[in-house]
């Protein structure tokens, strides 16, 4: 992996987390939540990402994920995006990044991000590597749609495919 794609994927990790909503230790009441409910909150919508890059990922409902970030405006993230049986939500991500006359590719990033449900029904989520836990509310950055669709799409012309 070229340090460009892990500087990008590092600054992507950091822009998912969010920075408005205040983080708590896991629900005492934590349990494992149904795999369609967690699927519900990401699907056909795109997460936006905080942090100075103007971006996000969408996940399409047929399982696909693009990424995008107007700070590196001439890279994009394609892949996939599924929920596992334990209510993580994975996202396997390949960031092309122009290379000389063709694209660059990194090698493919899979991060999971952990689910919970409370005792009142609300979904609770934590990053890899994080202890906090942030509830999935109007604060978390979705929104409903492929918002960066025609930014991906230029993108991918530059990038040549």
């Amino acid at each position: 992996m070229t340090s460009f794609s892990r500087n990008l994927i590092a600054a992507v990790v950091g822009m998912v987390i969010p920075a408005v909503a205040s983080a708590d230790p896991m629900p005492r009441s934590a349990k494992i939540p149904d795999t369609q409910k967690v699927a519900k909150i990401y699907s056909g919508k795109t997460e936006l990402w905080t942090n100075n890059c103007g971006g996000g990922i969408y996940f399409a409902p047929n399982g696909q994920a693009r990424a995008w970030c107007a700070n590196s405006s001439d890279n994009l993230g394609a892949g996939t995006w599924s929920i596992d049986a334990n209510g993580r939500m994975c996202q396997n991500l390949i960031w092309y990044y122009p290379d000389g006359r063709r694209a660059g590719a990194s090698p493919s990033d899979r991060s999971c991000i952990s689910h919970v449900v409370d005792a009142w029904g609300t979904v609770w989520r934590s990053w890899p590597n994080d202890p906090e836990w942030w509830p999935v509310d109007k604060n978390a950055g979705f929104v409903r749609g492929y918002k960066f669709q025609t930014e991906v799409s230029q993108t991918r012309s530059k990038l040549g495919f």
